[in-house]
């Protein structure tokens, strides 16, 4: 008797969860379309990041990611990477409710990851909060302090706040955030030039670079018998390093401001050099 009594309890208690009271409102959670056109790049250093190109995406980055994150919880709710040979590249779109949202946009001409670097780790996607989140070129070892130069053309957008409320097309004007060094020898033919203390990442939430290379393996090493000698920077705060010579001490230290061409011409045998930016 007791056992029938609690399963009709039971029963009760979910007819009761399952009905509808009259004057209870219906909470219908409706998602919107958002889609992205992608503006801001072009082929060449110094360029105003201005306009909508009549190019394909593919033409400037070979990876394009965007991010949203919630704005009152900083939390990540969507995420899409374009790689060479998705369909569509350049076309991104997002279904998302209502609500207020922080979005991020990155591009480049070298392969990254949203919050981790380690590239065998690329099938396990990191998720950090807004104030965290970051890119960081991919690198071949899982130790911060061995890292690659890998810089290339790399563009960032971000809009913050955006309220949610309506399908719509969000237009992001995206920015480089690199710039070219390029070194010139005056005074010889053949020569090698490295350079070090670039850094590999960027945070989102204050636009700034961060993550030093400690050990580059002379990955940042050009030599004169390949051609004009240009390397991209991210680290656009602080000076490189730039050595004339592998593996030789640094010469000159030399500040590079995105999305400014800054030419170096040197004279080896007196170590001295000059600077033009344009």
């Amino acid at each position: 008797m007791k056992k029938s009594m609690l399963i009709l309890c039971t029963v009760v208690l979910m007819l009761s969860a399952c009905i509808k009271f009259p004057g209870e409102p219906v909470v219908i959670i409706r998602n919107y379309k958002i889609d992205f056109k992608i503006g801001g790049l072009n082929h060449n250093v110094g360029d105003p990041n201005v306009g909508f190109p009549t190019e394909p995406i593919q033409n400037f980055v070979q990876q394009l990611s965007i991010v949203a994150y919630n704005t009152q919880t900083g939390a990540e709710v969507a995420r899409q990477t374009q790689l060479p040979g998705t369909p569509n590249f350049g076309q991104i779109s997002f279904e998302l409710p209502s609500g207020t949202y922080n979005f991020v946009a990155i591009g480049s001409q070298s392969e990254f990851g949203i919050n981790q670097f380690y590239e065998a780790d690329k099938n396990s996607p990191v998720y950090s909060p807004y104030a965290q989140a970051n890119f960081q070129y991919w690198q071949p070892s899982f130790s911060s302090l061995d890292k690659r130069y890998k810089t290339s053309d790399t563009f960032f957008a971000k809009q913050i706040g955006i309220v949610i409320n309506k399908n719509q097309t969000l237009e992001v004007i995206m920015e480089r955030i690199v710039g070219l060094l390029n070194v010139i020898v005056t005074d010889r033919s053949d020569y090698s030039i490295e350079i070090t203390s670039e850094l590999s990442g960027f945070r989102f939430d204050t636009a700034v670079p961060f993550s030093t290379i400690e050990n580059d393996f002379s990955s940042a090493v050009k030599h004169s018998k390949d051609g004009p000698i240009s390397f991209y920077i991210l680290k656009n705060q602080t000076p490189v390093n730039l050595h004339l010579g592998v593996g030789a001490e640094p010469t000159f230290q030399i500040l590079v401001a995105k999305n400014k061409r800054t030419t170096v011409r040197v004279q080896w045998e007196t170590k001295t050099y000059t600077t033009t930016v344009e």
